[in-house]
């Protein structure tokens, strides 16, 4: 099994509150379970406050991890599933856009990719498509 663990998930890593969190990723990242995308990647990478801990950041966490591509299939996925939750209920739509991109490269890895969050928005995307998706709860345990 591999994880694409979304930007939630490498905020609350950083969290002294989530110290489970932190050790999860820990272990994934160690064991080589843990795979990124460009999407991810941009939201995270937009923390460090100087060059200098840009590339310290990229280098040492992005670079050595397999990047999902993102290619137009799944682009026109992302749309897809808005579009659909759209339909499917007032508001279900809603979510962030980057969002719909990361879990469409997730979902076109293939079932071994689990979309890994700590966010509802991402739930509410998996529960539609019935890709695999693991999202922490804000108890410290996850489901």
């Amino acid at each position: 099994m591999r994880y694409l663990a979304d930007t939630s998930i490498w905020a609350w890593a950083q969290k002294r509150s989530r110290l489970d969190i932190r050790e999860k990723l820990a272990d994934r990242y160690e064991a080589g379970q843990v795979v990124t995308c460009v999407p991810v990647i941009l939201e995270a990478m937009h923390r460090p406050e100087s060059s200098a801990a840009y590339r310290q950041q990229f280098d040492q966490v992005f670079a050595p991890l397999e990047r999902l591509p993102l290619e137009g299939s799944s682009v026109e996925r992302a749309l897809e599933v808005q579009r659909r939750l759209a339909d499917e209920s007032d508001g279900g739509h809603r979510r962030p856009a980057i969002d719909f991109l990361i879990a469409a490269a997730a979902e076109a890895a293939g079932a071994e990719v689990v979309l890994w969050s700590f966010d509802r928005d991402f739930e509410v995307i998996c529960e539609h498509t019935g890709q695999p998706g693991e999202c922490e709860e804000s108890t410290g345990a996850g489901h």
